[in-house]
């Protein structure tokens, strides 16, 4: 056998492997697949996000373009409860300045005091919401008001008007950097008799989708989710204090598809959702 057939011999074997290996590993995930536990989406993110911790922001030494993180927070700088969260970045360096606050033009978004560590850059970091709201912010205006005086963000160029007609930078939120876009919210909105729950899933090429469990008596045609213009399925329930148990009904079909990040196994239905309300 001449060394070209030896070649191309060792190409084909090489190009089964690959084969073998992309169909194990490597293949695109269903359309219908919105399994939030999933191990492979949980070894997608590591990949694609590698965490910053409140040390590094110790240590800057010169402001930095806005980038969306995961913020490890030892320092305090995230508002959130978790000690891990995700949101942006934003910095501004101004040894001289005694005070820096970062100003969104987001309706109902108060100034808020950025952090400055020993090198005089100053630090804010801003968790997008996790679908709270109807509308989450896909685009964030924003500056900083130095000692009284407004200024915009030099790390980058882009810079548009704010709804009092003044010129601020501009940070774009891509659609998968919001905190989490599918899946089962526990809201803090205040209600008399439980908590308002958010379902949302994606809507792909459903027509219909409805949610059953312990919270409706499993009937599927009591609560149904709304289509909305992003390209998912929601709804906002009232529920009493307790834990409970659901599956999503798409097209007239129970999905066992999981969409928490903790499951049950139902006498009836096998693999369900498990929800927790306080």
């Amino acid at each position: 056998m001449s060394r070209l057939q030896l070649v191309l011999k060792a190409a084909i074997q090489m190009g089964g492997v690959f084969s073998l290996v992309w169909g194990i590993i490597g293949a695109p995930l269903a359309a219908d697949d919105f399994d939030l536990s999933s191990d492979l989406l949980e070894k997608a993110r590591e990949k694609t996000e590698k965490p910053l911790y409140g040390e590094y922001l110790e240590t800057m030494r010169i402001a930095e373009k806005p980038r969306f993180v995961t913020l490890i927070d030892t320092f305090h700088y995230a508002r959130g409860a978790n000690i891990d969260t995700r949101g942006v970045l934003f910095t501004y360096q101004n040894r001289a300045a005694e005070d820096v606050r970062f100003v969104a033009d987001i309706p109902g978004f108060q100034p808020q005091p950025m952090r400055r560590n020993k090198y005089g850059v100053w630090i804010y970091y801003y968790i997008p919401p996790e679908i709270v709201h109807a509308s989450p912010t896909k685009k964030i205006l924003y500056k900083f008001r130095v000692d009284g005086l407004f200024t915009v963000d030099d790390t980058h160029s882009q810079h548009e008007k704010d709804s009092s007609g003044h010129i601020a930078s501009v940070f774009h939120l891509l659609h998968d950097q919001f905190a989490s876009s599918t899946g089962v919210f526990v809201l803090d909105t205040p209600v008399n008799f439980g908590r308002e729950v958010l379902f949302r899933i994606p809507a792909r090429d459903a027509e219909s989708v409805s949610v059953a469990g312990d919270f409706n008596k499993w009937n599927p045609q009591r609560d149904f989710l709304t289509k909305s213009e992003d390209g998912y399925f929601e709804l906002k329930k009232t529920i009493p204090p307790g834990e409970y148990t659901f599956l999503y009904r798409v097209d007239g079909k129970l999905s066992q598809q999981v969409a928490t990040q903790k499951s049950r196994m139902h006498p009836i239905y096998g693999r369900v959702n498990f929800l927790k309300i306080q």
